[in-house]
C-alpha cells in the first residue's frame, strides 16, 4: 500500500488537482497552541482522506482503462442479463466463495448482489449490515481494504466479524460525481490471499458496475 505522500505524487503526475498538505504556521502570542495542534492533526487527517478518496478513484479509472475488454463484457452483461450474472462472472474467475455488490443507506450496507459458489441461498446477515459492523467501512474510508486472515489481523481486534468472515477483499463503487456510494468485495470464510491481477481486475469491476449500480 503505499504511502499518502506517494499518492499525491501519482495523482499530481497524472494531472490530477490535489490540495497541499497542511503546514503549521507561526502562531501568535494571542493563539492556544493546543488548540492551534488539534487543528492541524484534524486538517491532516482530512487531507489523508482527500487523497486516498482521489487515488481510489484514479486508481479505478486507470483499471477500468487497462482492463476495457473485460470492463465492456461485464458491462454487456450487466445490460443484458442482470447484475447477478455480472458478478458471477466476477466471482467464477477468483477462489473466494463470495463476490457482492454493497450499498450504503444511511448507516447500513444493503447487498445489492452475491454470488456463493456454493449456490446456497444468502443468509440474512449478509443483507444488510450495519456500516460499524461491516469490513466495507474501511473501504469507504480508505479507499480498498484486504485481509488475507481477519483472526490475526490486529486492524480488526474487537470487530464483531473478526475470525468470522476470515478473507476480505473491496474497492469503492463511485457515482458519476466520484462520492463513494458502495462496494464491491470479494470474501471467504477461510483464509485466502488475492493475487495482483485479481485486484486490479475487482477495481476495473466496480468501474463496469458503477454505471448500473441502484439509485
Amino acid at each position: 500500500m503505499p504511502t499518502h505522500f506517494q499518492m499525491e505524487q501519482v495523482l499530481r503526475s497524472a494531472g490530477v488537482a490535489v490540495r497541499p498538505y497542511p503546514t503549521e504556521k507561526a502562531a501568535s502570542a494571542t493563539e492556544d497552541a493546543v488548540v492551534t495542534s488539534r487543528l492541524l492533526v484534524a486538517a491532516g487527517t482530512a487531507w489523508e482522506r482527500e487523497i486516498e478518496r482521489l487515488y481510489a478513484i484514479y486508481m479505478q479509472k486507470s483499471m477500468g482503462m487497462l482492463h476495457a475488454e473485460y470492463v465492456s463484457l461485464l458491462s454487456s452483461l450487466c445490460a443484458t442479463k442482470g447484475l447477478d450474472v455480472a458478478v458471477r462472472e466476477l466471482n467464477h474467475g477468483v477462489g473466494y466463495r463470495y463476490t457482492a455488490l454493497y450499498k450504503q443507506t444511511d448507516l447500513s450496507m444493503v447487498n445489492v448482489s452475491l454470488a456463493d459458489k456454493n449456490g446456497e441461498p444468502r443468509p440474512d446477515f449478509l443483507s444488510s449490515v450495519p456500516l460499524t459492523s461491516s469490513f466495507c467501512q474501511y473501504v469507504l474510508r480508505d479507499g480498498s481494504f484486504l485481509t488475507r486472515s481477519s483472526a490475526g489481523d490486529s486492524r480488526l481486534d474487537g470487530h464483531p466479524y473478526q475470525g468470522v468472515m476470515m478473507a476480505y477483499c473491496g474497492v469503492p463503487v463511485f457515482d458519476e460525481e466520484g462520492i463513494a456510494v458502495g462496494t464491491l468485495c470479494h470474501f471467504d470464510v477461510v483464509a485466502r490471499e488475492i493475487a495482483d491481477p485479481d485486484l486490479q481486475l475487482l477495481r476495473a469491476a466496480a468501474s463496469a458496475f458503477a454505471s448500473f449500480f441502484p439509485a
